[in-house]
């Protein structure tokens, strides 16, 4: 208990501080970071409405979960029916191809 300070603290000294008598008052490392970061606040602060401004643009823009699935649902009709239309016409394609070749067949030998 021998570094316990009795008494109240506005009997201290005056122009004593709480820095252990490391370093003067006013001069600690801290305070140089603390005023950098308050210069660059009026920075921070512009980049940040910058920021907030485009993700506003992009929340606009941004499509719906229901958007989605009915665009998923567009292209999933869309590719099916382009599927059986291809399919029909190589079909088609294919008969006549092979008509064509069993009466040119037929002509070439009677």
């Amino acid at each position: 208990m021998g570094d316990v300070v009795s008494g109240r603290w506005d009997d201290k000294k005056e122009g004593s501080s709480n820095t252990g008598g490391e370093e003067p008052p006013g001069d600690h490392p801290m305070e140089a970071r603390v005023a950098a970061l308050e210069k660059a606040i009026p920075e921070i602060r512009e980049r940040l409405a910058r920021v907030e401004t485009k993700l506003d643009n992009v929340e606009k823009n941004m499509a719906t979960k229901s958007d989605v699935e009915a665009l998923r649902g567009s292209i999933s009709t869309d590719v099916q029916k382009v599927v059986s239309d291809s399919t029909w016409r190589f079909v088609q394609i294919s008969a006549v191809l092979a008509g064509l070749a069993f009466t040119a067949a037929k002509f070439i030998h009677p």
